[in-house]
């Protein structure tokens, strides 16, 4: 995964935050991010090919979507498509920065979109957050949890503090924005949940020993609400994202060792970008997946296969 020195499946930006420099588990978003219709004979790996985008109007009309953690890279490509799907959409993130510019280009490029700072790890943030939501839509039909970090750690020489972040932000944090929005979505006998877990759910990668343990924590909470509230017409599934390529993670692409590490491992030839996670995205929050409960949907290229 990687940022920094660190090399593997999931793209890592770093951030920093007035106490420590993290490393937070999201990808870009940029309207000239496509991929080409058809693949070459020798697929490049540093430059990711364009995604062609089929928009569905209308599909999440009178829908509200609350999509946290997303201020930029999957995040925010979930929220450009459910907005440009004429959802409400609402985006809560930790980074006050980014959600200005992500609510300025949506705005600028026709789409709507509200947003509120929350910190997933704080219980009062997150339920003055979903209050909010409710105070002024009176509804929560879609919940995009897509918020989480990761850092590269090797196992010996990872610390309880490093340890506690990781379970705190991806698994706890999941555990209580889903905890305060599913009350509603049980008063409206309908739902959507969508959890950003990861193929390191799966599959894990060493040197990240508290991502991997988190993701699998996040897949298995998705499941247990599955189980716990399908009778009440809520659907709960996960995404599990494979190499992402991001703006602040690109230069990856371009390391010797990476090119040769990845030049087989993903069958579709190309790593992806933040769009190839939002489509899938969308069907999970759609009347289409109606029947669909419980699972993990791998969007990897095939590299799980």
């Amino acid at each position: 995964m990687g940022s920094g020195q660190v090399l593997g499946i999931v793209g890592i930006v770093e951030l920093l935050d007035a106490n420590e420099q993290a490393w937070l588990y999201s990808r870009d978003i940029s309207s000239e991010d496509h991929y080409h219709e058809t693949m070459s004979a020798e697929p490049s790996y540093s430059k990711p090919q364009k995604s062609v985008q089929d928009f569905i109007p209308d599909r999440f009309a009178e829908q509200v979507a609350l999509v946290v953690g997303g201020a930029q890279g999957i995040g925010k490509a979930i929220a450009v498509r459910l907005a440009r799907e004429s959802a409400t959409v609402v985006i809560a993130d930790i980074d006050r920065q980014m959600l200005r510019a992500t609510a300025r280009e949506m705005t600028d490029n026709g789409t709507k979109v509200e947003t509120t700072v929350c910190d997933v790890r704080n219980e009062g943030h997150v339920k003055q957050m979903v209050a909010g939501v409710i105070r002024h839509h009176g509804r929560i039909d879609v919940l995009m949890q897509i918020a989480g970090v990761a850092k590269p750690a090797p196992f010996l020489k990872t610390t309880t503090k490093h340890y506690d972040w990781t379970l705190d932000t991806n698994v706890k944090g999941s555990f209580l924005v889903a905890r305060a929005v599913l009350p509603h979505m049980v008063k409206q006998r309908r739902g959507k949940l969508v959890f950003m877990a990861s193929t390191n759910s799966w599959d894990a990668e060493a040197e990240l020993a508290p991502y991997n343990i988190s993701k699998a924590g996040v897949f298995l909470l998705a499941k247990t609400i599955a189980r716990e509230f399908g009778r009440y017409g809520i659907n709960s599934n996960a995404l599990g994202p494979g190499f992402i390529s991001t703006r602040l993670s690109e230069w990856v692409l371009d390391h010797p060792d990476f090119a040769a590490k990845y030049e087989h491992l993903i069958p579709l030839g190309r790593v992806g970008v933040p769009e190839d996670v939002a489509g899938p995205a969308a069907f999970l929050a759609s009347r289409d997946a109606d029947y669909v409960n419980g699972v993990l949907l791998f969007v990897d290229g095939g590299q799980l296969a």
